[in-house]
C-alpha cells in the first residue's frame, strides 16, 4: 500500500485523561503543544503521520487552486501579455511551490 501508513485505534477517554494527568505532572506550566498532541495521539509516530497527511492535503488543495487560477488568468489575457503579467507569474510560482512541497511529502512518506 502506498501513501499513509495505518495507525492504531484511538485510546479510550479514560486513557486520554490518564495521559493528560501524567503530562501535567511533569510540567509546572502548561505542557508543550507538541508533547500534548503526541500524548493524545499515542506517540510521536502517529502524530507525525497525521501531521504529514494534513500537510499533504493542504499542499494538494493549494496547488489545485493555483492551477485553476493560472488557467483562468491565462484565458483572460491576450497572448502577447502573458509573459509580462505579474499576477500570472505569482500564480505560477505558487503552483510550483505547492507541487514541489506535496512531492517532497510523498517522497518522505513513502
Amino acid at each position: 500500500m502506498t501513501g499513509i501508513a495505518r495507525t492504531p485505534p484511538r485510546p479510550s477517554r479514560l486513557e486520554d485523561l490518564a495521559l493528560l494527568e501524567a503530562l501535567e505532572r511533569h510540567h509546572d506550566d502548561a505542557p508543550p503543544r507538541d508533547a500534548l498532541r503526541a500524548a493524545l495521539l499515542e506517540g510521536v509516530e502517529r502524530y507525525t503521520v497525521l501531521a504529514r497527511a494534513a500537510a499533504l492535503r493542504l499542499h494538494v488543495r493549494l496547488a489545485e487552486e493555483a492551477r485553476r487560477g493560472t488557467a483562468h488568468r491565462r484565458r483572460a489575457l491576450p497572448a502577447d501579455r502573458t509573459a509580462s503579467d505579474v499576477w500570472l507569474t505569482r500564480l505560477t510560482a505558487a503552483l510550483t511551490h505547492h507541487r514541489n512541497a506535496a512531492s517532497a511529502l510523498v517522497r518522505a512518506g513513502g
